[in-house]
Formats: C-alpha cells, structure tokens, sequence
C-alpha cells in the first residue's frame, strides 16, 4: 500500500515539473488538481535553476530516498541514493514515453476528424508538442511525414536501457 502510494505521489511530482517545464497551460484541470494536491511541498521545494523548478526534482527523488531508505536498511546510503535517483529517472523516461504514444494516438484521432478536447488530452498535447519539437528541429518532416515521435520513442527507449545497464553494473559494488 505504501508503495502504490509513494509511487503514484512521485509520478504526480514529475508530472507536475514535466508541465512546468512545458509551460503547459497552468488553467488546465489536471495541473490545477496536481498543484493544489502538492501545494505544501510546493511551498518548500520551490526551487528554481535558470526558470526550472528542480526543486519537484529534488522533492521526487527524496520520496524514493525515503522508500527505499524504510524498505532495504541493510544498504548502505550511497546505493539508496543511487536507487532513488534511478528510479526517479525510469519514471520520468516512461512518463514522457506515454506522452509520445498518447500525442501521436490523440492525433490520429484528429487527423479521422473526432474532434474531443478536454484537460487530460490537452496536458498531452502540450507535453507532446513540446517533447518532440526538439527532435523535430534535428529532423524536420519530409514528403508530409514526421518521423519525430518514432526517434523521439526510440531514444527514449535507448536512453531507459542504458539505465537499466548501469543500474546492473553498479549494483554488486554498492551493495
């Protein structure tokens, strides 16, 4: 039970810096909820670097410290830091990996003429835009077709994997 809730609580968190850092719509119902739900750590850890509030990063990763600190006491601090922040990571990575499947269904769904809007898809549709407008000014769209959201999956993807690689490495020498 501890743990759902732990986890649910850091996925809200990075969420919440993932439309902050979009400069997704602040009116939007969901990011509205998120912030009144985390409005006393917000009060905290408002911690901002050149506009970007690393301070729900900080805030995600002492959540997980804190987890993983109850959960295995038997390792030592440096490899419950190491966790928390791997984990903080993996969830940010599947988060904005969703945010690619979900912006490209919703866009098909428009591109068939459905035309629905409400908060839940337009959170994605700015998360969206805003991921992939960085792959998209590498690789521009030719002949009509964007390819963007696919190497925007993949390295993603890549970029999880070599994670997990890491993690695998470093695990027997910290505990």
């Amino acid at each position: 039970m501890l743990v759902q809730f732990i986890n649910i609580f850091i996925y809200l968190i990075l969420i919440l810096f993932l439309s902050e850092l979009a400069k997704a719509d602040s009116y939007n119902k969901i990011s509205r909820i998120i912030k009144i739900l985390l409005y006393p750590f917000l009060l905290v850890f408002n911690i901002n670097y050149k506009k970007i509030n690393i301070g729900l990063l900080i805030l995600a990763s002492l959540l997980a410290f804190i987890f993983y600190y109850i959960s295995y006491p038997s390792i030592g601090f440096a490899a419950q830091a190491n966790f928390a922040i791997f984990k903080v990571s993996m969830a940010l990575l599947g988060i904005l990996k969703f945010v690619i499947i979900g912006g490209v269904i919703i866009s098909w769904i428009y591109a068939f003429g459905i035309n629905f809007s409400n908060s839940f898809t337009s959170l994605i549709q700015q998360l969206y835009e805003v991921t992939v407008s960085v792959f998209r000014n590498i690789i521009p769209p030719a002949g009509g077709f964007d390819i963007s959201p696919l190497i925007a999956f993949f390295a993603f993807q890549l970029a999880e994997r070599l994670l997990s690689i890491l993690l695998l490495e470093i695990l027997p020498n910290l505990t």
